[in-house]
């Protein structure tokens, strides 16, 4: 009897999800000779699901799976939507590097932990100090013991402000991988907040015009007549006869109408002395 049709459909739908799901699980399984995936072991703890989704979309996982001792320091899905909330620009470099530094190089349970000094902080190799980009010491962690059991992870970089407290083990497989719940992410300076990238904008039209040169100065200037008279001025800064008038031409014409009226009294006065 042929199958109904609904049964068909229903096999058609599936078949594409399968093999889509099968090419996903290839892709983040580990190379051969290793014994374990994160994504499958972060996978059974649904707090953890916005983590495990980084950790796939930055190809973290794949970093993880190629190692042979690990250890991988998890927030929960509230720590992880605090930090997407509040760096809703954040670049994919910015997330890569801070997803790698929850990456370390060591493996360390809930027994290692607990045996570490407590009067010093010892310090431990991330992820990101294997990229090359890291710098002031960004790549590395310190890890402080509490006197009650508890640990602080802190970056290791000067002026780190942003620390997280170890809450449990979530799993462990001896000596390969160890996955620890902390309270948030750990954020070293300068990864998360970086300087804005110099402005590229033009000019304003103010500054374009200061830019442009000055017309030239002209070669020559009109000399001015001095203020003080002739005798208190300097005689070497006299002005040129041919660049201003004269003042003894205008001493001429006063002196020649002072006469004129001096002639015309004394006529008139002989005049009257005549008649």
């Amino acid at each position: 009897m042929a199958p109904p049709l609904s049964l068909l459909v229903l096999l058609f739908l599936l078949l594409p999800a399968a093999g889509n799901a099968a090419a996903t699980v290839a892709a983040a399984s580990p190379p051969p000779g290793n014994a374990f995936n994160v994504t499958e072991i972060l996978g059974r703890y649904p707090e953890f699901k916005l983590f495990n989704l980084l950790l796939s979309k930055t190809r973290i996982a794949r970093e993880i799976n190629s190692r042979n001792s690990i250890t991988v320091l998890v927030p929960d899905n509230s720590a992880v939507d605090w930090l997407l909330r509040r760096s809703a620009r954040l670049a994919r470099a910015s997330l890569v590097e801070l997803m790698s530094v929850h990456v370390v190089l060591d493996y360390i349970d809930a027994a290692k932990l607990a045996a570490l000094p407590r009067d010093q902080p010892t310090v431990v190799t991330t992820l990101f100090q294997t990229t090359g980009t890291a710098r002031n010491r960004t790549g590395f962690l310190n890890v402080n013991v509490a006197t009650r059991g508890g640990a602080v992870f802190i970056s290791a970089a000067p002026g780190s402000l942003v620390s997280a407290t170890f809450r449990r083990a979530v799993t462990a497989k001896p000596y390969n991988i160890s996955v620890l719940q902390i309270s948030n992410f750990v954020v070293p300076p300068g990864i998360v907040t970086r300087p804005r990238p110099p402005s590229t904008s033009p000019p304003a039209p103010r500054m374009r015009q200061m830019a442009i040169a000055p017309s030239p100065a002209p070669t020559t200037l009109p000399r001015v007549p001095p203020m003080l008279p002739a005798s208190q001025g300097d005689t070497s800064e006299a002005p040129d006869s041919a660049e201003a008038p004269s003042p003894s031409s205008q001493g001429h014409v006063a002196q020649m109408t002072t006469s004129w009226w001096i002639g015309a009294a004394v006529g008139m006065a002989c005049v009257l002395g005549y008649l």
